[in-house]
């Protein structure tokens, strides 16, 4: 920030636990300034409170007397947009929290609005913000694994018997397919490329309720390769992006990984950077090496909001726009209905 750029002016609306996470870096962020918080919820006025800043439970009324450059929308999904489109009316910039909607038509509708009125707007996929991602991407695109040939991901993790206290958790729709896949499916795309087609299989035997709690998913790219996703919020390992990523505290940290991505040259697992080859040509009877390539580790919530930063300043494109995380629900929706009917889906 130069000595007469002033910090930016934030709200954060939503106040929930991801929104505490927000208010927490933009308070931090020398060159933000919190504005204001928003939250439907009265007992949010402590939070406020306690950050020194004006407290609203109405979102248009904060955006029209407070003013803020941008805003930090963290409110349930099936509010997200509402809120959104009150931000461009106004010229003022959004950070929309994942995904920007449940609705995909609602989503393709508000991508096309918001680059029509010119004001920018990033989606909060933070992990495109985390180094070891933006270091895995940059080796596959320069070559060094070969020809993408198959990789797997997976999200596989146990939620609390308590967790399920919530009568919506047990709901259909409410599984971990929808619920928690959307980082993985913007991940997936964002290092091996847009699917083309998916196929898969979901069970709810575990637990017994109307929503998935475990699914195995195939995806075919446009240049052949192939992936695999497993899925399940009932299975106890440690495979799975919070374990292994250390990007949030509240998930225990466990040396492993959650992505492996081959190519025939060589492969790579994340979030560790192992990356795998042989000295020279390829061949199964060759000893393999490993290397570990040197990443200087950020917080992705932190790196993600200095980006917003630069986003409401108009000095960057935002990393992930609307109509690239719409992208990302149409792929969700194709790998729920395919669990859901055990067909073939093409995108």
């Amino acid at each position: 920030m130069s000595e007469n750029q002033a910090p930016v002016r934030l709200a954060v609306i939503g106040a929930g636990a991801m929104g505490k996470n927000h208010i927490r870096f933009v308070t931090e962020e020398p060159e933000a300034e919190l504005v204001a918080i928003v939250d439907a919820f009265e007992g949010a006025r402590a939070t406020a409170e306690a950050a020194g800043v004006p407290f609203f439970t109405d979102p248009a009324a904060m955006m029209d007397e407070v003013k803020p450059d941008g805003v930090i929308i963290a409110t349930p999904n099936d509010l997200h947009l509402g809120v959104a489109r009150e931000a461009v009316r106004r010229g003022i910039v959004p950070l929309v929290e994942k995904p920007i909607s449940n609705d995909l038509e609602d989503a393709e509708g508000f991508a096309a609005e918001a680059e029509a009125a010119g004001v920018p707007v990033l989606v909060g996929q933070h992990r495109r913000h985390n180094p070891f991602v933006n270091k895995a991407k940059q080796i596959i695109e320069s070559g060094e694994l070969g020809k993408l040939t198959v990789s797997s991901f997976h999200y596989m993790i146990y939620k609390n018997d308590e967790y399920f206290d919530v009568e919506w958790r047990r709901k259909k729709g409410a599984g971990p397919i929808l619920v928690n896949l959307v980082h993985d499916v913007d991940l997936l795309r964002y290092l091996l490329g847009e699917p083309v087609a998916v196929q898969g299989m979901q069970s709810s035997v575990t637990r017994g309720f109307e929503t998935e709690d475990s699914a195995v998913v195939n995806v075919r790219f446009a240049d052949g390769s192939l992936a695999s996703m497993t899925i399940s919020d009932a299975t106890a390992s440690p495979w799975n992006w919070e374990a292994t990523a250390r990007e949030d505290p509240q998930y225990r940290p466990f040396d492993a990984d959650a992505y492996f991505i081959g190519g025939t040259l060589g492969a790579l697992s994340l979030p560790r950077l192992h990356q795998v080859s042989y000295d020279g040509a390829s061949s199964w009877h060759k000893p393999l090496q490993m290397n570990v390539p040197a990443v200087d580790p950020a917080l992705p919530h932190k790196m993600q909001l200095k980006h917003f930063v630069k986003v409401v300043r108009r000095e960057a494109e935002p990393v992930v726009t609307p109509a690239d995380n719409v992208k990302t629900l149409r792929t969700l929706n194709a790998i729920k209905q395919a669990a859901e009917t055990g067909e073939l889906v093409e995108l």
